[in-house]
C-alpha cells in the first residue's frame, strides 16, 4: 500500500473519517474497522471518528454540524484489484461491481457531503476478497486494515489540523 495520505490531508482543518459496512459479512466490514483502530490510538478535536455501518446517510448532520474540511469515507469497494489492494478516489470514479451493503450510493452521499460542508470528500477503499455473511475477514483484508489503520495515525498525529 503507498498512498499519499499527506497530500490527501494538505490544507485539512478538521477531517471526519466515516467507516462503511457490515461486521456480518466478512471483508465487508473493512471500513468501519480502520475506524475502530484509529478510535483507540487517536484523541482529537479535529478529528471525527464515525462508525457508520450500513448506513452512512444517517450521519450527514453530525458530519455537517462537525465542519469538516475534509472527508475521507473508508470501505469495501470492488474496483477490479488483487484482495487487499487499497485505493484513494473519487467515490464517483469507483466502477466495479457493487458490493455495497449499504443503501444510498457513495456517490450521492458523496455529493451530498460536498454541497452541504464544503469539504474535500474521498473515498479510501480496500479491495474485498469476499463479503460473505458470518464469514470472518480475509487476511489479505486484514492486513490492508492493520496498513491503512497505522498510515492514517501516523497522518493524523503528525498533522495537526488546527495549526
Amino acid at each position: 500500500m503507498k498512498l499519499d495520505l499527506s497530500s490527501l490531508l494538505k490544507g485539512a482543518t478538521r477531517v471526519a473519517i466515516v467507516g462503511i459496512g457490515s461486521d456480518m459479512r466478512s471483508d465487508d466490514a473493512a471500513g468501519i474497522e480502520v475506524v475502530r483502530r484509529l478510535r483507540r490510538g487517536l484523541s482529537s478535536p479535529n478529528v471525527l471518528l464515525i462508525e457508520a455501518g450500513v448506513a452512512p446517510e444517517n450521519f450527514t448532520a453530525e458530519i455537517r454540524k462537525f465542519e469538516p474540511s475534509h472527508v475521507i469515507l473508508i470501505d469495501a469497494t470492488d474496483f477490479g484489484s488483487e484482495p487487499g489492494a487499497t485505493i484513494l478516489s473519487e467515490p464517483e470514479a469507483i466502477t466495479g461491481r457493487p458490493i455495497s451493503t449499504h443503501t444510498m450510493p457513495l456517490s450521492l452521499l458523496a455529493g451530498y457531503l460536498r454541497a452541504q460542508t464544503t469539504a474535500k470528500v474521498v473515498l479510501l477503499g480496500i479491495q474485498p476478497s469476499s463479503t460473505g455473511m458470518g464469514a470472518r475477514m480475509s487476511e489479505k483484508v486484514k492486513g490492508a486494515v492493520d496498513e491503512l489503520s497505522a498510515a492514517l495515525l501516523a497522518q493524523l498525529s503528525h498533522h495537526n489540523p488546527a495549526e
